[in-house]
């Protein structure tokens, strides 16, 4: 049926080109009530009529066409083929819209069902909707097997709503309450998650930053080696320390009782040089230990 009416359109406009050169042929006053008086009609007609049903739309539509029917009344030998041609195709256009109106409308009903049905619309509002829409079909007085289908599950579940609300008033709040505190708890069970998972990366980030961390080497510290010992430590790397803060660093090779000094023996670049340094110039002794 859509179809077919985009197809009239065309024939609509040719048959109004059509009927205005007649009326322009006739009069420029014929012309111009033909080409402005369908607006000015419509306009006028709004003011008186409310456009809230299918019939209010169709009467309109019908005022219309009172500048062409006016010329035909006048003018029939002059206006009968494109006043014809183009009354019926616009009549006929115009009950094919309506039809498609009528059936967007009759599915209002199927679309509420629908919508209630898979939670989509609230109950109490679907309800007062519903009846609003059963009341407009039944006063259609046009009802297929598929519309009373569709009111009977309406009425059902305007009737099961209403005895839902009659015995508990908060019926359908507390549906939605308790939705909106187990949403609630999904989400904070949800951020608590997160949250641990986030103070564990936290914990694993720290661990990782600690072991990774370059270890500083601790400074080196040789035992002090006493003079009255030094005897026993004949062989071993030290460094001697003289009061003038000199520092050697070689192999405690002897003692020398008779000078009271101490024989080092010192690694050089071109070999070995051994040296006595008396024991009142040693102001310290460290064991050197090679870490």
């Amino acid at each position: 049926m859509e179809i077919i009416g985009l197809l009239l359109a065309p024939v609509i406009l040719a048959a109004f080109i059509w009927l205005l050169i007649a009326g322009f042929k006739k009069s420029l006053a014929w012309g111009f009530w033909l080409l402005i008086g369908p607006l000015f009609v419509i306009l006028l007609a709004i003011f008186f009529i409310k456009l809230d049903n299918i019939l209010s739309i169709l009467l309109v539509s019908t005022l219309a066409y009172i500048p062409a029917i006016s010329f035909a009344y006048k003018h029939w030998e002059q206006a009968k083929k494109p006043f014809l041609t183009y009354f019926i195709s616009s009549v006929f256009s115009t009950l094919i819209s309506i039809n498609t109106l009528t059936s967007i409308s009759d599915n209002n009903l199927e679309l509420l069902v629908a919508q209630t049905q898979q939670g989509q619309l609230n109950e109490e509002t679907a309800a007062r909707q519903m009846r609003t829409e059963m009341k407009r079909m039944e006063q259609s007085g046009s009802l297929s097997e598929q519309d009373i289908l569709i009111m009977k599950t309406a009425k059902n579940m305007v009737s099961q709503i209403e005895a839902n609300l009659e015995s508990d008033p908060d019926f359908y709040n507390k549906t939605i309450n308790q939705d909106y505190q187990r949403d609630l708890a999904k989400l904070e069970a949800q951020r608590k998650r997160e949250e641990s998972a986030k103070k564990l990366e936290e914990r694993l980030n720290k661990r990782k930053a600690i072991e990774n961390k370059p270890q500083t080497k601790q400074p080196r510290s040789y035992p002090i080696i006493k003079k009255a010992e030094v005897k026993n430590y004949l062989g071993s790397q030290v460094i001697l320390t003289t009061i003038q803060e000199l520092k050697h660093q070689g192999i405690l090779k002897g003692f020398d009782e008779e000078t009271y000094s101490l024989i080092l023996e010192k690694e050089l670049k071109k070999g070995k040089l051994e040296f006595k340094i008396h024991m009142s110039d040693v102001k310290m002794i460290h064991l050197f230990i090679d870490a």
